[in-house]
C-alpha cells in the first residue's frame, strides 16, 4: 500500500501537506492547484485513507504528543533556511508517523514555565541554549532530543551534521591549488536562555576546524567572527580586503554571509575565482544563482529534523535510556566560485 511519504514524493510536496489535505484541515492554507495535484496522486497510487487510519490506530505511538522549543524567532528562521528546513523535517516526520506537535515555543520567552514540558511525551530543541536551560528541561522530561548541538552532553539525544570535517575538506580542496593566504568569516554562536541570549558565546565548529587546520599546516590564520547577516558578511570582507595582505581564498560560515562577502569582493574590483576563491556553507537555493555560482557545503537539515522525531520514537518503542548521538554527513557542492569546481 502507498504511504503518505510516497504521495508527497510523487506530488512534490511535504508529507505534512499531504496529511493536512487528506484530513481536510480548514486551518491549512494551500493553493487549489496543490490540493488538486495531491488528490490526483492519491487516486493514481490507489491510496486508501481508511487503511492508513487503521494502521495508525495500531501503532503504539499513535497518541503521542511532543513539544518543540526553538532558539530562533520566526524572522530569523525565515532568513536562515538551514533552520527552517530542520523545522520542516520535524513537522514532516511527525505527520508521517501520526505524532502530534502539541506546542511550538520560540525564544526568548521570559514567561516560559519548564514544567509545561512534563505534559508532553517528548521534547525536541532546535538551536543553542545554555546548559542551565537544557538541564532544566531535562529534569522535567527525559525524552529530550537536541538538534544542531555540538557540545557534548551525556544525558540526552543529539542530532548534528559533520561541518567540522567538511571545513577541513574545503581547506584541503584549496591547498593543492596553491592557496596559503586563506581567510575565514564565521558567525557568533550565542547561548539562549528564557529571557534572551546570555552573552556567552560558543566557538563555532567551523571556526575551530579552520584554526586547527591552519595551525597544522603552519599557516597564519585570518579569521573574523561576526553576526550572521548579509551586512555583517560584507563588513567582515571589507575589513579583510582593507588589510595589508589580501587572501587568495576565503571560507565563509554561511551563504547569507557569503552574499555580503561577494558584494565587497566585487566592489574591490576583484574577480571570483581568479583573484579570490570562495567556499561557503548551507547550500541554500541562492548559492546556485549567484554569479559566479557559489561552492557551498550541503547539510541534510531536513533529515536532521526527521532524525530527531525518529529518536523519540525509538525511546518510546524500546524504552531506551542510553543517549544516542546521530551525526549526519554533509557534502561540499563545488561550483564556479572555486577553481576545482569539478
Amino acid at each position: 500500500m502507498a504511504s503518505i511519504r510516497d504521495i508527497a514524493k510523487e506530488a512534490g510536496v511535504s508529507p505534512a501537506t499531504v496529511s493536512r489535505v487528506l484530513n481536510q484541515d480548514k486551518k491549512f492554507s494551500v493553493r487549489s492547484t496543490t490540493r488538486q495535484r495531491v488528490m490526483e496522486v492519491v487516486r493514481k497510487l490507489h491510496y486508501d485513507p481508511r487503511e492508513h487510519h487503521e494502521m495508525v490506530q495500531s501503532l503504539p505511538h499513535r497518541d503521542r504528543e511532543i513539544i518543540v522549543l526553538c532558539s530562533l524567532t520566526s524572522s530569523q528562521e525565515t532568513r536562515d533556511l538551514y533552520f527552517a528546513t530542520i523545522d520542516e523535517g520535524i513537522h514532516d516526520e511527525a505527520a508521517t508517523l501520526a505524532i502530534k506537535i502539541g506546542a511550538f515555543v520560540r525564544f526568548p520567552n521570559p514567561n516560559f514555565d519548564y514544567q509545561i514540558v512534563s505534559k508532553f511525551d517528548g521534547v525536541i530543541i532546535i538551536g543553542t541554549f545554555s546548559e542551565r536551560f537544557l538541564n532544566s528541561v531535562y529534569r522535567c522530561n527525559r525524552n529530550l532530543v537536541v538538534v544542531d548541538e555540538y557540545r557534548y552532553f551525556d544525558q540526552f539525544d543529539l542530532v548534528r551534521n559533520n561541518y567540522h570535517a567538511e571545513t577541513e575538506r574545503a581547506l584541503n580542496m584549496l591547498y593543492p591549488q596553491g592557496h596559503r593566504q586563506i581567510a575565514f568569516i564565521g558567525g557568533a554562536i550565542n547561548r539562549m536562555e528564557k529571557a534572551g541570549i546570555t552573552g556567552e558565546q560558543i566557538t563555532d565548529i567551523r571556526t575551530t576546524a579552520y584554526l586547527n587546520w591552519m595551525q597544522i599546516h603552519r599557516l597564519r590564520s585570518k579569521n573574523l567572527t561576526t553576526d550572521w547577516s548579509t551586512h555583517e558578511g560584507y563588513q567582515a570582507m571589507e575589513e579583510i580586503l582593507d588589510s595589508n595582505t589580501i587572501p587568495t581564498a576565503v571560507v565563509v560560515a554561511s551563504d547569507q554571509l557569503a552574499i555580503g562577502a561577494y558584494r565587497s569582493i566585487q566592489l574591490h574590483h576583484l574577480v571570483i575565482p581568479e583573484d579570490i576563491e570562495v567556499v561557503s556553507f548551507n547550500d541554500s537555493q541562492v548559492a546556485s544563482y549567484l554569479v559566479p555560482s557559489l561552492s557551498s557545503v550541503h547539510a541534510p537539515s531536513n533529515e536532521m529534523g526527521r532524525a530527531a522525531v525518529r529518536l523519540l520514537l525509538d525511546r518510546w518503542r524500546n524504552r531506551r535510556t542510553v543517549p544516542w548521538q546521530v551525526v549526519l554527513p554533509s557534502k561540499l557542492v563545488a561550483r564556479e566560485s572555486t577553481v576545482a569546481n569539478n
